[in-house]
């Protein structure tokens, strides 16, 4: 995936009505509005064809008078839906803002739990932890530098309770967090249950649907912390 592919998708968001506050964490589909709702934007740029899911309808008015002119629709689905399209080959790089990450890590002592804050978000959205996420996703949005249209669409998905159990929406936090696991993943190994922690072992679970590739890498996390678990006794 390219970053001017991804910025093309954020640019989609302006394009829904969304209730917010200043501190972009507090995103709500304005009243009235559904994920499925659908609302026209002027393709100036033909982004419409050169991402290929969005709507293209004809004018009813200009069908009449015989002539061809469209009008492209979107929704919040369908922004979803490219999102989870091309995050399939992303890097945690391409939704924060590049430059500060970059420096971040040249600092000295940098903390990669600052690195897992997108992680934590999506382990507590997936489990329906609103207050978690929303702190998460707070902090994600002014240490990393996530993406503002990115953050906001995040924010509407976790206050919105309709969307949490959506295909979709639940494939897209699965996805955003395959990109921005950490390499180690001791912290989310709970020794007192035998295994992982609830909110990890739920994102195994969602990975497992996604595909045979991810179901593979599912089984062998599972075998590790069998085989860990198993060291760990007396």
């Amino acid at each position: 995936m390219t970053f001017g592919i991804f910025e093309e998708v954020e640019r989609l968001i302006e394009y829904i009505p969304i209730d917010c506050d200043t501190f972009q964490i507090d995103g709500r589909l304005a009243k009235g509005t559904s994920v499925d709702s659908k609302f026209y934007f002027e393709d100036i740029d033909g982004i419409a064809t050169r991402l290929g899911i969005i709507e293209v309808i004809q004018v009813e008015a200009e069908k009449i008078k015989g002539e061809s002119r469209f009008k492209t629709l979107v929704s919040f689905r369908d922004i979803i839906r490219l999102l989870n399209k091309f995050l399939k080959d992303a890097r945690i790089e391409e939704v924060v803002q590049k430059q500060r990450y970059t420096q971040l890590q040249l600092i000295k002592g940098f903390n990669s739990s600052i690195r897992n804050l997108l992680f934590d978000f999506c382990l507590a959205a997936l489990d329906g932890d609103t207050l978690d996420a929303r702190l998460y996703l707070r902090h994600a949005y002014y240490l990393l530098g996530l993406h503002r249209r990115l953050t906001l669409l995040l924010s509407v998905i976790i206050n919105e309770k309709s969307v949490k159990e959506d295909k979709d929406i639940r494939q897209l936090l699965t996805m955003l967090a395959v990109i921005t696991e950490p390499n180690n993943i001791d912290v989310y190994f709970d020794p007192n249950n035998g295994g992982f922690t609830r909110k990890y072992s739920q994102y195994l679970e969602e990975l497992q649907k996604l595909t045979p590739a991810s179901r593979a890498i599912t089984v062998t996390r599972k075998e590790e912390n069998q085989a860990t678990s198993r060291t760990d006794q007396p």
